[in-house]
């Protein structure tokens, strides 16, 4: 029987645990747009539903679910039906696009009625904590929901102008710098938000500011 290595609870809970999913389900449709400019779309399906299979694989056997695991691999799936069914390259692009618009729809949405999604998604795995303590922390969810938010925008305008343009080698270097750097950084934003309304981190500044009283 294969050995699967248990996942660290705290890891899967942080926004550097989801980045890294979300990063791995990516990378299948990530590498769809320049295959498709150099072997066409069938080729490009081909070799990605490979790659997003070695993921899923990879993942399950690490003791993640089968569900978030495998989301590339039907992602990859999807869009090679799409392709097929409408006889245009453009099909390729049309699941990312519906994700992108409906992430950048919850993202902002989320901030324009002060819930913010990074802060919801804290609160849910985190202790129940005083209305003041949530409102300080405010700041900061709203900032990291905002980066990602806008990262959602970016990669939905580049992958919408690739869809019409599929051999324009700017935007296939644009829809590759979007899905990882801007991802990366944008759950950078979300990670430091996380820390910062971490119940060690407060613990230490309480620590913290107990002993400057105490000198």
């Amino acid at each position: 029987m294969a050995h699967r290595t248990p996942p660290d609870p705290d890891e899967l809970r942080s926004p550097a645990g989801s980045a890294r999913g979300l990063l791995l389900s990516a990378l299948p449709s990530t590498v769809l747009a320049p295959l498709n400019a150099l072997t066409g779309p069938a080729a490009a399906v081909a070799f990605a539903s490979a790659l997003a299979t070695v993921i899923a694989v990879a993942r399950v056997r690490r003791g993640e679910r089968k569900g978030p695991a495998s989301g590339g691999l039907v992602g990859v799936t999807i869009a090679g039906i799409l392709a097929w069914s409408t006889g245009s390259d453009s099909g390729l692009f049309l699941p990312d696009l519906a994700w992108y618009s409906i992430a950048a729809a919850a993202l902002t949405g989320s901030i324009l009625i002060r819930r913010p999604l990074v802060g919801v998604l804290w609160a849910l795995v985190s202790q129940p904590e005083s209305a003041r303590r949530a409102a300080a922390r405010g700041r900061d969810f709203t900032l990291a929901t905002a980066a990602l938010a806008a990262v959602a925008v970016i990669r939905f305008v580049v992958t919408d102008l690739l869809a019409a343009d599929h051999n324009d080698v700017l935007l296939i270097t644009l829809k590759v710098a979007s899905g990882f750097p801007l991802t990366l950084t944008a759950f950078a934003v979300a990670t430091w938000a996380w820390r910062r309304a971490s119940p060690a981190n407060q613990r230490g500044k309480t620590w913290a500011a107990h002993a400057g009283t105490c000198q």
